[in-house]
This record gives C-alpha cells, sequence and structure tokens, in this order.
C-alpha cells in the first residue's frame, strides 16, 4: 500500500495514469483501472460533476464499481 509523507493511505486515488476516458462527443467519463468511474459531467462537458471522487474519495460521490472480477469470455 503506498503512503504519503504524512502517512495517510492514498490507493484510494489511483494515478491519473490509471485511468481511460470514455465519451460521446458531448460529455466524458474518467474510469480507473479498477473498473470506478471517478469522475462524469453531464449532459455536457461544461455541466457540473457527477461523480468526483477523483477529487475527493469521500464526498465525491457514490463508486460504481463491477460486482466481480469476471470479464466476458470472447
Amino acid at each position: 500500500m503506498r503512503r504519503t509523507e504524512q502517512g495517510d493511505h492514498v490507493d484510494r486515488y489511483p494515478p491519473i495514469a490509471d485511468h481511460g476516458m470514455v465519451g460521446d462527443l458531448q460529455t466524458a467519463a474518467l474510469v480507473s483501472s479498477g473498473g470506478t468511474i471517478d469522475w462524469w459531467c453531464t449532459p455536457r462537458f461544461d455541466s457540473p460533476s457527477i461523480f468526483a471522487s477523483l477529487l475527493d474519495s469521500e464526498r465525491g460521490g457514490t463508486a460504481v464499481r463491477p460486482r466481480s472480477s469476471r470479464t466476458a469470455a470472447g
């Protein structure tokens, strides 16, 4: 587990490099490699954020996570 100089846990804030962007030319969401939606403004880019755990993991909204680590068979 990574720690800051103050000893706080930082696992709740994945590095920005561990995120991908999903969008539709009107809005976009940042999705972590763990499957959580950490930032999403909807219905447009300049709208207020719905999910903002990228900024505050405790008050940034509800985390959306997969129920299990199963993947689709292809």
